[in-house]
């Protein structure tokens, strides 16, 4: 079944044509991909799809009943709207749906004949419809998609119009998470997420039993959640099966196909116009003539696009740094008078490769400027290296003068610089004709950071700090920066949530964290094998000490019990001793103290009485205790707290089990 079905669309910005004749189908709960070069339209299609703005020309059906969700890069909340409310306004027809069955729940109770039937029916639709919407378990459902998407506890509750653009892209994402639409549209959904975010919600996509159409330049994500891409090039859309690295292949034989029918149709074309140029006016003209009749109804093809347009990125000569790159001893950086990281330590050497990752505020940014020189550290030595100079690359280009072009910025830096040069180089990064006039405030995010690395190249490092360089580009800008950097000779520190760019470049990694610095040697994939390697290790660790502890308490609980036996068999010989001694008094008849040591006796024996049901009672405790630790680990595993239904059955049975504990507990305490 087609959820949605758009074709032949246009859309047309002033004079220039962004859709010309794109078409697209999905079908439910398929996972695609669209992909294409900046500027392309991906965004326009988006929008056009979740009715933001409407095509010029062409049709868009969407299924009848389906429900679409759509997370732009740029979302706007209301005035006053809080966040955690906005995110929980995705459940709002979960919680009208749940109002309408509570009320027909208290109908049914006194319902008769047709009334009963109608209730019946609806109640049918209802809990079918709830189903569909996944409300059974919602209680933790907000809380859980926002810490899995790495927004802090404390934005909760803060405006969504206050937070930063980052922090309300995870808003708007959270929301339609949360809601659980037939179709999601997303674009550019990790642009603000760490990696942490980022894999959480590539776990959760993939386990998501919806449709989703989503536009990303993460080519891991492409590989790992869709089943399909659609290349937007030329204003056009062209569907490929699988996932992004069997488009890159695909594509590539397509294009090598179509190129050999076009060249084979223009040699067999340019044979037979030399044919009837040679012949026409001879004894041959009437065949010439014939010739040339078919060849006027030749369907021409089109030469093949191989866009995808790429800078062409390349330093000159790099001059050789000393061994010794940059080193900091005990360093406290901050901004400000906020210190966030005292005691740390690095050194890099010429020919590192270092990624710097961890979670969103720990201070990475920070870091990276201080290393560069960009920002003063707070304490410490930081010691530079003979002949390095550095090449710092801003995520926010921060550098740039937003009125002038991408002319006048490399004029400015370098006046004596031959006007060509300048329109060459930038030509190797896309600028060309009017584009290299054009003010920076009017470039696009991408743009922007291509005038960035052209300055940078410009400066002739010996070593590089970027901070977020494949933030906006689009993928074959970051093919040809990872190729840049590849042949670079120098030292680099790079921030990066791109896993594929970490995975390619980098032979360490630098986890920041509130605690401080750990390094890894390796690639990205090769430091989440050695973390999952300790996560599990420590779970082993963990468990073991769980299990050495149940045993010491066994083995308590046995000591007590054996003592209790003996204290049991010691009473019960010295009330059968008592019985002899005073069995007769005078005249033969028992004794009253015989009596008062029978009563205390009895008292001893109530204490503990019936020793194998107090024996009974604790192994049941001990059992309960084992289950309830059992429940608690299993609810923070990813197998259960993403399954709704699950984490709900073990909140129900750990309830149960505390319950029971408790009262077996008091029964224990007060035994007598």
């Amino acid at each position: 079944m087609s959820l949605l079905i758009a074709e032949n669309l246009r859309r047309l910005y002033g004079g220039q044509e962004v859709l010309r004749g794109a078409s697209v189908r999905v079908e439910v709960s398929e996972k695609l991909g669209i992909v294409g070069r900046n500027g392309g339209g991906k965004s326009t299609l988006l929008r056009l799809i979740a009715g933001q703005e409407s095509p010029d020309f062409g049709t868009i059906a969407i299924a009848r009943g389906t429900t679409v969700g759509y997370v732009p890069q740029r979302p706007e909340f209301k005035p006053g709207e809080i966040a955690f409310d906005h995110v929980e306004g995705g459940l709002e027809e979960t919680r009208v749906v749940q109002a309408e069955i509570a009320e027909l729940e208290s109908k049914l109770e006194t319902a008769e004949g047709d009334a009963l039937e109608r209730y019946v029916a609806r109640y049918g639709e209802l809990t079918e419809r709830m189903h569909h919407l996944s409300g059974w378990n919602t209680d933790l459902l907000v809380e859980q998609v926002l810490s899995g998407i790495g927004l802090a506890e404390k934005h909760w509750r803060r405006e969504a119009g206050t937070l930063s653009g980052g922090e309300k892209a995870r808003v708007a994402l959270a929301r339609q998470l949360v809601r659980r639409p037939d179709l999601l549209l997303l674009d550019e959904p990790t642009n603000h997420l760490d990696l942490d975010g980022i894999e959480w919600l590539e776990d959760y996509l993939r386990e998501f039993d919806r449709a989703v159409l989503l536009v990303s330049h993460d080519r891991r994500l492409l590989n790992r959640v869709v089943d399909g891409i659609f290349e937007l090039e030329w204003g056009q859309v062209r569907r490929y099966p699988g996932n992004y690295e069997k488009y890159v292949n695909l594509r590539q034989e397509r294009f090598q196909s179509e190129l050999k029918a076009y060249e084979q149709q223009r040699d067999q074309m340019r044979k037979e116009q030399a044919f009837i140029k040679k012949h026409m006016g001879s004894q041959r003209t009437s065949e010439a003539k014939g010739r040339q009749k078919k060849l006027d109804r030749v369907d021409r093809l089109e030469r093949p696009h191989d866009d995808i347009r790429r800078p062409v990125l390349r330093f000159g000569q790099v001059q050789r740094s000393g061994e010794s790159v940059i080193e900091g001893n005990d360093l406290a950086i901050g901004f400000g008078t906020t210190k966030l990281h005292q005691g740390l330590d690095l050194r890099v050497s010429r020919g590192d490769r270092i990624g710097i990752v961890g979670p969103n505020g720990a201070g990475k940014t920070t870091l990276i400027r201080a290393l560069a020189g960009r920002s003063e550290i707070m304490a410490g030595e930081l010691k530079l290296g003979h002949k390095t100079r550095v090449g710092y690359f801003d995520q926010e280009s921060g550098g740039l003068d937003p009125e002038a072009s991408p002319y006048e910025s490399i004029r400015r830096l370098y006046p004596t610089m031959p006007d060509v040069e300048i329109r060459g180089h930038l030509a190797r990064f896309l600028f060309r004709g009017d584009d290299v006039d054009k003010p920076i405030s009017g470039l696009s995010g991408g743009e922007r950071a291509r005038v960035a690395l052209a300055l940078l190249i410009l400066t002739e490092p010996t070593w590089l700090a970027l901070d977020e360089p494949t933030n906006h580009l689009d993928l074959a800008a970051r093919t040809a920066l990872e190729e840049l950097l590849a042949g670079f000779p120098g030292a680099m520190l790079c921030i990066s949530h791109d896993r594929e760019f970490l995975d390619n470049l980098c032979n360490r990694i630098v986890e920041l964290s509130m605690s401080g610095i750990r390094e890894f040697r390796g690639n990205y994939s090769e430091y989440r094998a050695a973390i999952a390697s300790e996560q599990e290790a420590a779970g082993a660790a963990k468990a073991q000490r769980e299990e050495s502890r149940r045993q010491q308490e066994r083995q308590r609980v046995e000591a007590e019990q054996k003592q209790a036996a003996k204290a049991a068999e010691r009473e019960r010989s010295k009330s059968k001793g008592n019985g002899k001694g005073g069995g007769k008094g005078q005249g033969g008849k028992p004794s009253g103290g015989g009596g008062q040591a029978g009563s205390k006796a009895s008292a001893g024996a109530d204490k503990i009485r019936n020793p194998q049901r107090f024996e009974r009672l604790e192994k049941e405790i001990i059992a309960l205790e084992e289950k309830r630790e059992a429940l608690m680990a299993a609810m923070v595993t990813e197998e259960v707290y993403r399954d709704a239904d699950a984490l709900r059955g073990h909140q129900f049975d750990l309830a149960e089990v505390e319950r029971d504990l408790e009262d077996k507990n008091r029964l224990w305490e007060n035994w007598s």
